[in-house]
């Protein structure tokens, strides 16, 4: 049973003040009965618009005869009535699937209209929080720091202290599996208010909460609306289906999440067969746990077994091992499915990686995953409720045991290592060493990154796990292994990344089935002994390390006959007798090789690489030319220049049409983005620092780049223009995000010819560019709109010369963000000109400085009026050019309130 609990003051907040005579179940009964609440407020609001309609039409007709104005009240009442419509329009076609997206909805409604509270704190508790982690949780979302030696009553004071300053503030815990002493937390309640969401009811009572609103389950008809929109409406369209899927609806018993993993689960399937077996199954699914997560469980259950193939179950199990509510990376959950064996031992990385993306379009689209972020999804997470499935499937046969993110201080001993275990995560707890020495014959996989292991692990701790498969012990603390690794006879993956004191490893001689060795991002100086036996070595991570050099003797690379993927920036290759070879004719026996990161000091050895034509044997690259002063964060596909003449001898032949993603960085040579270095598939490209560069864009030269996506411009003092001239068009036609920083001599970001090419851009950053006076080139032709359809996000930071976005009117109805911040002589926005319903109801949110504000209203108080709401004041001591000092500083070091940061 899935409860909200909360204060009576805060649900009348929620519902109104009229509302405080009624109970509470009363005032929040539209939470359990949504489209019936939507229908009975649109018949109200199509009765208030037409009263307004005529209110509008008479205070016209005043004006005009009797040159009379509407009085305050009257004001107010019509701008309730515009407030009013925004928030119903908010809430049209929605239906909320469980608890948090209640909690999340009332969350972001009173961030939005920040009327009854000065602070909302959000924080999700899970099953393994506690005391200290529930204070730093807290701490985190209000900007408080701890120090390392606070204990719990220290960290509770200061607490009390801040959020007592703070005084209104709502404190909201989503999640939360026991009940918790706010006293000993440092929660002020009399300050504030709490509002908390948990599946047990005694929580709630243990927490003496003032009023407990039990969250229904959805209705038959609004069951089968959601469970026909996860299915597809052509499959439910064939009468035969329809009546089978009716009764597969309604075993789901009016749960969101079981009618929508379930739905996906028979997403688009046409045989009646199917639905038949579906509907025997559910029917017949059997539970031994008490209450409704029993029938969750259970078609959870159903859904689990209706993967594809055991090697789909498998990877999903695998997911479990992650903390709860932790968003997994994409890429590193493929690579452990592979490295780990789920796809077999044979066969080549592509296509084990395309088969791992596969398997995770799969779990995502049956809703066993949830995707996470912004555009690319870089991440996943797997719903509580799922992972507290998948762990009772895994406890049937004992084969797993999972404590990963409990902040377990002590380890397991070694009765708590039954000899069945073949899975083991204690990833990212707060344990120093591990003293035992399990009995695990059957273990082959245990993760034990994100630990600090400053105390060291037991030499003979691995001694008695002969099939241990895979071992994880990246960023962890350790400053050596211990000695029974060697002995791993089994090992096909060791992970070290990132251990910030590692400075020995074992020799590697009998590991002769290894297959994965990553020691990137550690201080070894030199390579582990027993390189050379590796003959099985797929994958080798030494980016980034001490090791300065490598002979033929200690990295044998025609040994590594199935080799595959490299990292190496940061090294240099020598020959045996010592002189420097050439890396062209060290990496020329590696035809095996698929994946490669490697950095090279100058443009001629890298131009020798690239007229060598080995890079068309790869699917993935990195490339760094020069010399970073810190490592670097590209993706796939990459190429980097550091402080470079890009002109050195490098060849008109090269890859650049597999570029995904170039940076370009204090090059002195270029006064352009040059066209041969560039390609029609350049999705993200970086420049930074380019003293001479004074057009992004030269026409002559310049292709469309259809697909570029992401632009940063950084420090380019003498950049003078976006082009040199008239673009073509469709050029940038794909591009989404712009961000320019730190351009002193621009005066003009961007011509009109090039904004109407940009349709689909979604976010335009700006900040500390001296001189800019407006963002969009002016012209002199009249009634000519900007339109952005899909711009989300405009940020503008410490432009003090801005005077203007675009001398015409823009069209912007996507828009939901914008931030202005010390730009004293931005006192219009042309968005506002002639404000359009659409965006009102998309903006969310408005940042800048009070006397900023006071100026837009000003010159647009009819838009203002309509959009107080979403308006938010920053501090903001630059308005009228009365910035101090240490703001100037600010602004002009790039450390102000919108910084850029790398994708």
């Amino acid at each position: 049973m899935e409860i909200v609990a909360a204060v009576a003051s805060i649900t009348q907040c929620l519902c109104g003040e009229c509302c405080s005579s009624q109970s509470v179940s009363q005032q929040c009964s539209y939470l359990k009965r949504p489209k019936a609440a939507i229908k009975l407020l649109q018949q109200k609001a199509e009765l208030l618009n037409a009263r307004e309609a005529d209110v509008r039409t008479k205070l016209d007709e005043e004006q005009m005869f009797r040159g009379m104005d509407p009085t305050a009240e009257v004001n107010l009442w019509l701008d309730k009535i515009q407030k009013m419509n925004r928030i119903l329009a908010s809430f049209e076609g929605e239906i909320q699937e469980n608890k948090t997206s209640i909690i999340k909805e009332i969350n972001n409604k009173l961030l939005a209209e920040n009327t009854h509270f000065d602070h909302v704190i959000w924080v999700t508790a899970s099953k393994d929080s506690n005391t200290e982690k529930l204070q730093k949780d807290i701490a985190k979302e209000i900007g408080l720091c701890f120090d390392d030696e606070d204990g719990e009553t220290r960290r509770a004071r200061k607490l009390f202290e801040a959020l007592w300053r703070r005084r209104k503030f709502l404190l909201i815990i989503d999640d939360l599996w026991e009940a918790i002493s706010l006293e000993e937390i440092g929660v002020p309640i009399r300050a504030g208010k709490l509002l908390i969401s948990t599946r047990l009811l005694r929580v709630c009572r243990r927490m003496e909460a003032e009023r407990e609103i039990e969250v229904d389950v959805l209705s038959p008809q609004e069951a089968w609306d959601l469970f026909k929109q996860k299915v597809g409406e052509r499959v439910i369209s064939s009468p035969r289906i329809n009546d089978l899927a009716k009764k597969v609806a309604k075993e789901c018993g009016g749960l969101p999440l079981a009618l929508i993993t379930v739905g996906r689960a028979l997403r688009n399937e046409n045989k009646i067969k199917y639905w038949q077996t579906a509907l025997s199954e559910l029917r017949n699914s059997t539970t031994s746990i008490e209450g409704m997560t029993n029938h969750v469980f259970a078609r959870l259950r159903f859904s689990y077994d209706r993967l594809k193939d055991d090697v789909t179950r498998s990877c999903f199990l695998y997911c479990a091992l992650y903390p709860e509510d932790h968003l997994i990376e994409t890429e590193e959950l493929i690579n452990y499915w592979v490295w780990g064996g789920l796809f077999g031992k044979s066969g080549s990385l592509v296509d084990k990686m395309k088969m791992g993306e596969m398997v995770l379009n799969e779990l995502t689209s049956t809703c066993m995953l949830e995707r996470e972020g912004t555009t690319d999804y870089k991440y996943v997470k797997m719903h509580d409720l799922v992972r507290d499935m998948v762990i009772a499937l895994t406890r049937e046969n004992s084969t797993f045991m999972v404590k990963s993110g409990h902040g377990l201080r002590v380890p397991p001993m070694e009765n708590d290592w039954p000899t069945d275990l073949e899975r083991v995560s204690l990833m990212r707890n707060d344990l120093s060493s591990l003293c035992c020495e399990p009995n695990c014959p059957k273990l082959c996989t245990l993760l034990l990154q994100y630990n600090s292991f400053d105390k060291g692990i037991l030499p003979s701790f691995f001694r008695h796990m002969p099939n241990l498969e895979v071992l994880d012990l990246s960023f962890t603390g350790i400053d050596h292994l211990p000695e029974s690794v060697s002995h791993l006879e089994s090992l096909h993956v060791l992970l070290l990344r990132s251990c910030w004191n590692l400075l020995c490893v074992p020799t590697l001689a009998k590991l002769k089935k290894l297959r994965v060795l990553d020691l990137t991002y550690t201080p070894i100086e030199q390579t582990p002994e027993g390189m050379d036996m590796l003959e099985n070595l797929r994958h080798l991570g030494l980016s980034y390390t001490r090791v300065s050099s490598m002979s033929g003797s200690t990295f044998p690379l025609e040994n590594y006959k199935f080799i595959e993927s490299l990292s190496l920036i940061g090294l240099q290759l020598e020959s045996s007798g010592g002189e420097s070879s050439s890396l062209v004719d060290v990496l020329a026996s590696c035809n095996t090789l698929v994946e490669l990161e490697l950095s090279f000091v100058c443009m001629r050895d890298f131009d020798r690489y690239i007229t060598s034509g080995h890079w068309s044997l790869l699917e993935n690259f990195k490339f760094l030319i020069g010399d970073p002063t810190s490592s670097v964060d590209t993706g796939k596909n990459s190429i980097s220049f550091f402080g470079v003449d890009i002109y050195d001898t490098l060849g008109a032949v090269w890859l650049a049409d597999k570029v995904n993603e170039l940076a370009i960085r204090a090059c002195p040579s270029i006064t352009h983005l040059p066209a041969f270095i560039t390609s029609s598939k350049l999705q993200h490209c970086r420049i930074q620092h380019c003293e001479q560069m004074e057009f992004v864009i030269n026409v002559a030269e310049w292709s469309a780049f259809p697909e570029l996506e992401w632009l940063e411009i950084d420090g380019l003092s003498k950049l003078s223009g976006f082009c040199n001239g008239i673009v073509r068009g469709g050029t940038l036609a794909g591009l989404e995000v712009l961000h320019i920083r730190a351009c002193n001599s621009l005066t003009t970001l961007l011509p009109l010819e090039l904004v109407k090419n940009l349709k689909n851009v979604v976010e335009i950053k700006i900040e500390n560019c001296e001189k800019i006076e407006q963002v969009i080139e002016a012209t002199e032709i009249i009634d000519v709109d900007i339109v952005l359809p899909a711009l989300k996000i405009l940020k503008l930071s410490c432009l003090p010369a801005l005077k203007q976005i675009s001398g015409g009117r823009m069209i912007c109805d996507s828009l939901s963000s914008v931030e202005v911040y010390r730009c004293p002589g931005l006192t219009t926005l042309p968005f506002l000109v002639e404000i359009t319903d659409e965006m009102i109801n998309s903006l969310k949110e408005i940042r800048g400085g009070k006397r900023w504000w006071k100026a837009i209203s000003r010159n647009h108080e009819n838009a203002t009026n309509r959009l107080h709401a979403v308006f938010e004041e920053v501090a903001d001591d630059s308005f009228v050019g009365e910035d101090s000092e240490d703001d100037r500083s600010v602004c002009s070091d790039g450390s102000g309130s919108f910084p850029l940061s790398p994708r």
